[in-house]
């Protein structure tokens, strides 16, 4: 019961949060797509890959590209650790684009209590852009109903982005806000649909996401 209250308080809290930005700025409209593959080399190796497209200015117009490789290591039942690069490649307007390089490396926590799947997720990622570079840490907080038999599993997620350059270390650069449903589509494919809404002065954005992925 205590567990139950808890989850609930830290969910309204969340939502009370999403509600206060959303009225504190203008925000943009955007679409996230993504497709992710997933080649797993033995029971604790898999190799990762994404492709990406992002929208913009209420979808209008294309934000990025983006190319994503990576490996994924289960250490134990409960802790896997992985890192990656990714490149995209970015719209500046007026015809202009640009590339952009990033690395990250991370480590997932995960544990399950009865129906309930909560995971936590430390990121570090470095970004390269024009002989300039942003440092940041992720931290992601998860909540998902995971029946044992089913293959529809509703989430919702909390991340904060923590810069690691000259800003105070626990100030917020970013939040997400991510509700969302993911469905075992097949033995191979699943499909991850959500609605995310990102924090960050000083334009928040509202975003549709789809990600579908591909196992073997």
């Amino acid at each position: 019961m205590n567990n139950i209250l808890t989850i609930r308080t830290l969910l309204l809290v969340c939502i009370l949060g999403v509600t206060s930005v959303m009225r504190a700025q203008k925000d943009d409209f955007t679409t996230w797509t993504k497709l992710k593959i997933n080649h797993k080399i033995d029971s604790r190796f898999s190799v990762l890959g994404g492709l990406e497209l992002r929208t913009k200015d209420d979808i209008s117009m294309i934000d990025r590209w983006g190319l994503a490789v990576g490996g994924e290591y289960k250490a134990c039942s409960f802790l896997k650790m992985d890192v990656g690069y990714e490149l995209h490649h970015r719209n500046l307007g007026e015809l202009d684009w640009k590339f952009r390089h990033r690395y990250y490396m991370g480590a997932t926590v995960n544990f399950r209590y009865q129906w309930l799947a909560v995971s936590l997720r430390e990121r570090f990622q470095q970004t390269f852009d024009r002989g300039n570079s942003q440092s940041r840490l992720r931290s992601r907080l998860k909540l998902a109903y995971a029946p044992s038999k089913g293959i529809v599993s509703p989430y919702f997620s909390v991340e904060i982005y923590q810069s690691l350059d000259d800003a105070p270390f626990w100030r917020a650069a970013r939040m997400r806000y991510r509700p969302g449903v993911e469905i075992d589509l097949a033995k191979r494919w699943s499909l991850d649909a959500f609605y995310c809404y990102q924090y960050e002065s000083p334009k928040g954005k509202h975003v549709i996401g789809v990600e579908v992925g591909y196992s073997f």
